[in-house]
């Protein structure tokens, strides 16, 4: 099959928006952590990496901002080439101390993590039996 006409034939997302049930793209107006705020209704957000409502504490948005003025939105690039601050070495100094481990090495995201970690762990010709939901595919 024409994989254009694959996609112009793929109607499953707008027959889901119809009912009205459709769960992504939709916009946060308010976050406080666990509870947020879409269509004007306040509801639990079990989707997020927001596990502990940290975002809204206080203390981690005053650091933010202090990290904002210090280094401005984001990194230059991936930490792997230019994107790396003092504050990450920091982190996971403290990390591997509290953990008392050797090292400890950070990722943006679960995602990022089993991407970085997977293949260097696992060569050519070996297997990994992982669940389906591992966020790898």
């Amino acid at each position: 099959m024409d994989i254009f006409k694959k996609c112009h034939e793929f109607t499953r997302a707008d027959e889901i928006k119809a009912l009205g049930i459709y769960p992504y793209f939709r916009p946060i107006e308010e976050n406080e952590g666990p509870v947020v705020q879409i269509e004007g209704k306040r509801i639990i957000m079990a989707g997020s990496n927001n596990y502990l409502g940290l975002t809204g504490h206080p203390h981690v948005k005053e650091a933010a901002i202090k990290a904002v003025e210090k280094y401005g939105t984001g990194c230059s690039g991936s930490r792997y080439l230019t994107g790396t601050l003092d504050l990450h070495i920091e982190l996971e100094r403290r990390l591997a101390k509290f953990f008392k481990t050797e090292a400890v090495l950070l990722f943006s995201t679960g995602y990022q993590s089993a991407q970085g970690v997977i293949p260097t762990l696992v060569q050519r010709n070996d297997f990994v039996i992982s669940d389906k939901d591992n966020h790898l595919v």
